[in-house]
């Protein structure tokens, strides 16, 4: 089964949305499209802008960014390493690596995220920059997280939690530490905390958070056997995330529901799912999502013909 992913949510990239730059009209359109969540078009014009501007950094960062709304990692990859060396001062490669850091572990290859979000908090902490030090502890905690290292993923869990200051960044908390208690098994604190970020996110009008949360959510009832519920918030969650667009996001969202279906003995329904969710992350480029799906695509052959 696909480890659950966490709601890494960069929104430190949109801090320099709002800093009087000098900036392209191409670069200007990207970053108020993002801002605007719209981040099909916003990817549209940071295509122009990069190729109006190569040596913009910010041009890379808002088609990177582009790119990772949309769960497209590999050419995320590659734009936010090509801003590297346009980074100028110590806040921009600051923020750099905190984009690299959170693409490496949406991929799956934590060595990397782990070495770049370290060298993004140092940086962070040395400039008082509390914004991207929360983020870059959110997600060191999701890598020690993944290594089943559970109380040091929620001491950094609560750091982060405590440096935000805005309803999005604690959103972004409240949905990891219900994921987190989601992994140990504890579904009644899961569901607490998912239904907390599911109403800030609601409240702050944010979207593309909103969308995550139905969906992690609904995966969360799944374990508690309330299936009525489960289906109820994992569709409404994927037809957020198909107005969107995000590739990663649909493919989670298939994923869960052939979990569901699965628990409800519907193996058809399930291998239907499982093939949407690899084909989606075969896209996005997540390896290690698309690994997990055709194990359980087999399993469920398997299943079938021992019947």
């Amino acid at each position: 089964m696909l480890k659950k992913i966490l709601f890494l949510f960069l929104l430190v990239l949109l801090i320099f949305s709002s800093k009087s730059y000098a900036s392209s009209y191409s670069t200007n359109e990207c970053l108020n499209h993002i801002k605007a969540q719209a981040f099909r078009t916003a990817r549209s014009w940071g295509i122009k802008a990069v190729d109006n501007h190569p040596g913009s950094f910010y041009a890379r960062l808002c088609l990177g960014t582009a790119d990772r709304y949309l769960g497209l990692y590999k050419p995320a990859l590659y734009d936010f390493k090509e801003a590297i060396p346009l980074a100028n001062n110590k806040n921009r490669l600051g923020l750099v690596y905190n984009c690299i850091g959170a693409t490496f572990t949406s991929v799956g290859n934590e060595k990397n995220a782990l070495m770049f979000d370290f060298r993004s908090l140092k940086l962070a902490m040395e400039l008082n920059d509390v914004s991207i030090e929360s983020e870059d502890i959110n997600n060191i905690a999701f890598i020690y997280q993944n290594e089943g290292k559970y109380q040091k993923a929620m001491g950094y869990l609560k750091k982060s939690l405590a440096l935000r200051r805005t309803k999005k960044g604690k959103a972004i908390s409240y949905n990891n530490i219900a994921m987190l208690y989601s992994d140990m098994n504890n579904y009644t604190g899961a569901i607490k905390y998912q239904i907390k970020a599911l109403n800030l996110n609601e409240n702050a009008g944010n979207y593309y958070g909103t969308a995550s949360s139905y969906l992690n959510l609904g995966y969360m009832y799944i374990y508690v056997k309330n299936y009525t519920l489960a289906e109820r918030y994992i569709l409404k969650g994927l037809a957020m995330e198909k107005k969107i667009g995000n590739k990663e996001w649909i493919g989670t969202g298939y994923i869960y529901l052939g979990r569901l279906y699965r628990n409800e003995g519907d193996n058809k329904n399930a291998y239907v799912y499982y093939q949407k969710a690899y084909n989606m992350f075969k896209i996005s480029g997540n390896t290690s999502g698309a690994h997990d799906c055709l194990s359980m695509i087999d399993k469920i052959k398997n299943q079938t013909k021992n019947k």
